[in-house]
């Protein structure tokens, strides 16, 4: 665990400057291969029992699984997604891209139209009219806000930064109560941490100061990462007590357990 802070501590500053990820998903596997996966994954762990209901959408990179513990069909953008990433961390790391609680729209039949060729006039020219078809449709999923539906184009920025408003709240409750079932926090301190988490993700994506870091990592943990630097540099040169300190600091600022400190640090230092 204190190797993996130590390796944390040491990257942040890249870590937090850096878009990363692979734009185009993890080299080696196909959609629907990575779909499998991520859900796979992300029912190893215990606050989850998903199940994946649409594979592919023409949102490009997104699935729709379905949550029983909320009954709530949710998309999720995977397009960021490596098997080798812990699936639960990549879930709530990125639910300000995912969206939550979508409408069902049941398979149903829709009258389309094509302009065909349907035979000649009286003068032997060709004539061309509108055809009606019945069209099955499959099932849709719909965001209500945002009118997105999981099969068709994307609504506008106006339409999505209406929604993010209207769903961010809903989404920090969630992440609140996973942090409070992961690692000890009362629900109180984890919906703060959650609001300080999501901040920390936003300002990570366009590059923060030292100092910006500093801060966040001081409200979070209770010591900044120039400080945790310098704990690292000590206990790579054998000296553990500043490490063990920066714990016990983590765990009295969260009031949590040294072992509580010890997982949320290595989850909050390796946020990107």
């Amino acid at each position: 665990m204190k190797n993996l802070i130590l390796m944390s501590l040491v990257s942040l500053t890249l870590v937090a400057c850096s878009g990363g990820g692979n734009g185009g998903g993890a080299p080696g596997y196909t959609h629907n291969e990575l779909a499998a996966n991520f859900v796979n994954n992300l029912n190893l762990d215990a606050e989850f029992s998903v199940s994946l209901v649409k594979r592919s959408t023409l949102q490009s990179d997104y699935i729709v699984i379905y949550d029983p513990y909320t009954d709530t069909y949710d998309a999720i953008n995977i397009d960021l997604y490596s098997p080798n990433t812990d699936a639960a961390a990549y879930y709530y790391n990125n639910m300000s891209v995912s969206y939550f609680d979508l409408d069902v729209i049941p398979s149903h039949y829709e009258l389309e139209y094509n302009y065909e060729f349907i035979g000649y006039d009286y003068y032997g020219d060709a004539v061309y009219d509108y055809v009606g078809y019945e069209v099955l449709v499959p099932t849709r999923y719909r965001d209500r806000y945002s009118n997105i539906t999981f099969e068709k184009t994307a609504s506008t920025p106006k339409d999505l930064a209406k929604m993010a408003a209207l769903t961010e709240v809903a989404k920090l409750d969630k992440k609140a109560k996973f942090l409070s079932s992961e690692f000890g926090l009362s629900l109180s301190r984890s919906k703060e941490v959650s609001r300080l988490v999501s901040h920390w993700e936003k300002a990570s994506q366009k590059g923060m100061t030292d100092a910006e870091l500093d801060s966040f990592s001081t409200e979070l943990l209770g010591f900044s990462i120039t400080a945790g630097k310098q704990a690292a540099q000590s206990y790579i040169e054998g000296n553990t007590n500043s490490l063990n300190s920066l714990i016990n600091s983590a765990a009295k600022v969260n009031g949590v357990t040294p072992e509580h400190a010890t997982k949320l640090m290595n989850n909050v230092l390796s946020l990107q």
